[in-house]
């Protein structure tokens, strides 16, 4: 039997990982900011969810007034 080194385990999971396109951490985010793939447009452009959005600006507002009040003023 042949032994197998932790260098050929990466490898093959490596290749695993590629061969599955639908893992990885990137589609998982994208998958919960973005709306759902429309099936008969995979190509299509995918707006970020409402949730997402209202989320990014109250922050940055948020973000933006601490600099405001801290620094600048």
């Amino acid at each position: 039997m042949e032994k197998v080194t932790a260098n050929d385990v990466r490898e093959m999971l490596q290749e695993h990982f590629r061969r599955r396109s639908d893992l990885g951490l990137w589609k998982a985010v994208a998958m919960a900011v973005l709306e759902p793939q429309n099936p008969f447009a995979p190509r299509a452009r995918r707006k970020p969810k409402r949730w997402f959005v209202i989320l990014f600006i109250c922050s940055f507002a948020g973000f933006a007034a601490f600099i405001y009040f801290n620094f600048w003023n």
